[in-house]
């Protein structure tokens, strides 16, 4: 790993509130691939200097991330806990920028977090009868270069459409920023960054950031909205995601957290937020931009109350197709939108949802269906630097189910 300047480590600040509750490849697989080891913490100081109490959820996953995020390279870092019967526990440390601290509302980019976003409106308009996971590319566009036109909206959602992927070109990113504030059409983007697909369409898997691209132009088409509007219809309003945002579209807030990144390769790290988000937004074809309550209570909507999709939607986005000979680690399968992360990467843990890794951030929307928990982690550093905490937060959360 690249050395990175000096970080001070502020204060860990928690909010354990029901208040909270308004609220794991783009090559973003880097999202949870650390392993920190902390064991058990004691119990907190009763009323008299020679009486104990045990310590409660909430103190102790107070104490595993200020812990943990002391030893970590990150520049800050939100998480939130649901866990049944428990209240929700957000945790935050770190900065944004300068001196200004991360608060329970700090707003994160989700980043690859956007694709659950753009299956969950795939599948609601499938619901409503506009269109059919099967139907093939040639109903909906025009010839594309480079596009199998037999290629169906299912294959674009589970990732064997074949088509490449634009961040898989080394300089995309640098090509990119060369023009920080450009508003990209989504058509046009594809257009200008498509490359000869990787294998036949349905033979063999590979993450495809491009083929998101036309599933939101698709939307756009059928809806006649912008990707914002029909996020907005979908999934924000009716799951009362209140620090969420979608860029282009809406304007970001001002609790937006600033994003780091080496952006020179002198080792250091550059705020990329203070060059502009607009490329980027718009080449994505639209970017999420969320807190970690609202990531936690995307998981907990779509994967342990299921609300948000029909139990047969359910069953199609849950639907795993298994890669096999392929590089990515963090895949164990992946579905319409969503993953199973292998476990190797995991520390063993069955962890179900989708990471997000945009440029100078990370965030995972996680929910370990062994465990019933849902968890929203969001982290501003390039590499996720921060995202280390997970693993003891995990551990805190594990022993306390297992002690009730």
């Amino acid at each position: 790993m690249v050395a990175r300047a000096a970080l001070d480590v502020p204060k860990v600040e928690a909010d354990g509130s029901d208040n909270a509750r308004s609220l794991v490849m783009a090559r973003w697989q880097k999202v949870i691939m650390f392993s920190a080891l902390l064991g058990p913490f004691l119990g907190s100081c009763a009323d008299t200097p020679t009486e104990w109490e045990p310590e409660t959820l909430a103190d102790r996953l107070h104490k595993a991330l200020s812990d943990a995020f002391s030893h970590a390279d990150g520049k800050g870092v939100s998480v939130t806990v649901l866990v049944s019967g428990e209240p929700l526990w957000t945790g935050v440390a770190g900065t944004s920028h300068g001196t200004e601290l991360i608060t329970p509302n700090s707003v994160f980019a989700a980043g690859s977090i956007t694709k659950t976003f753009t299956a969950i409106t795939i599948l609601r308009l499938a619901e409503e009868g506009l269109l059919s996971l099967d139907d093939s590319l040639h109903a909906w566009f025009p010839p594309y270069p480079y596009v199998d036109p037999d290629i169906t909206i299912r294959e674009l959602l589970n990732h064997t459409s074949g088509l490449s992927d634009f961040t898989d070109h080394p300089t995309w990113f640098s090509e990119l920023m060369s023009e920080p504030g450009r508003i990209w059409g989504t058509e046009e983007y594809f257009l200008a960054t498509i490359r000869p697909a990787y294998f036949e369409k349905s033979t063999a898997w590979s993450y495809s950031t491009s083929g998101y691209l036309l599933l939101r132009m698709l939307i756009g088409d059928i809806t006649g909205m912008s990707i914002a509007q029909a996020y907005d219809q979908y999934v924000v309003e009716p799951l009362s995601l209140q620090n969420t945002y979608v860029c282009p579209g809406q304007a970001l807030p001002p609790t937006l957290t600033h994003g780091w990144m080496d952006l020179t390769g002198d080792g250091f790290y550059d705020d990329l937020t203070s060059l502009g988000l607009a490329a980027f937004c718009s080449c994505a074809g639209g970017q999420v931009f969320s807190t970690s309550g609202d990531l936690a209570k995307l998981a907990n909507a779509l994967m342990l109350d299921r609300t948000i999709l029909t139990a047969n939607s359910y069953a199609e986005m849950t639907d795993f197709y298994y890669p096999s000979g392929h590089d990515e680690p963090m895949v164990k399968g992946y579905g319409l939108g969503l993953m199973w992360f292998g476990e190797s990467v995991t520390w063993g843990y069955k962890v179900w949802g989708h990471g997000g890794d945009a440029p100078g951030y990370a965030a995972g929307s996680l929910f370990l269906p062994n465990l019933g928990v849902v968890i929203g982690i969001m982290d501003n550093t390039e590499e996720g630097e921060s995202m280390e905490v997970l693993n003891p937060i995990l551990k805190v959360v594990e022993e306390h189910l297992g002690n009730r």
